[in-house]
């Protein structure tokens, strides 16, 4: 299941990443040491590189300035199809520890956001819907922008009630044991 909620128009990056922030952190109190941003950075260079969002993670939450890392399109652009609504996103990550990556004997395996063990979750994408693509692949940008949220409700779940999965939940148990 998918947490979500839409501004349209009523408020930004500002205001979606101060509050993604304080709800994990402050309501949820999960490690702020163990949270990471992504932002995105076009790797085709064809598209400005979100530093908005990136100076928002710096100034609005205390995060570990290092936690701030760069994506390219396949993991920080968001897009619905060929034409429509799409712009760059910002990911919430968090560290499950070393001991969550089932690939620590893989002897050129490195652990990271986005990488292809299990150590690091994406918990919410925060969604910065700015531009409009035309049928001809052009983005021009959109008179109002808004804001798309999503946040994994059964993975926020697992994590705080400390399990490693989403069926050891109270959400699953008592289903699975009737």
């Amino acid at each position: 299941e998918m947490l979500g909620n839409w501004s349209f128009g009523d408020y930004y990056k500002q205001e979606a990443i101060r509050w993604a922030w304080e709800l994990l952190t402050e309501e949820w109190g999960l490690s702020k040491g163990r949270l990471w941003a992504t932002v995105f950075k076009d790797e085709l260079g064809e598209l400005s590189t979100d530093e908005e969002a990136a100076a928002f993670w710096r100034s609005e939450t205390d995060i570990d300035p290092d936690h701030i890392i760069y994506f390219g399109r396949k993991d920080n652009f968001w897009e619905m199809a060929d034409t429509g609504p799409c712009g760059p996103n910002s990911e919430i990550h968090y560290d499950l520890g070393p001991e969550a990556c089932q690939l620590q004997t893989e002897p050129d395996h490195i652990c990271g956001v986005n990488g292809d063990c299990g150590r690091f979750v994406e918990l919410w994408n925060l969604v910065f819907i700015q531009y409009n693509r035309t049928a001809s692949g052009a983005l021009e940008p959109l008179p109002a922008k808004h804001v798309d949220t999503g946040a994994g409700f059964e993975r926020l779940v697992a994590l705080l009630q400390g399990v490693e999965s989403n069926y050891e939940t109270d959400l699953f148990v008592p289903v699975l044991e009737r």
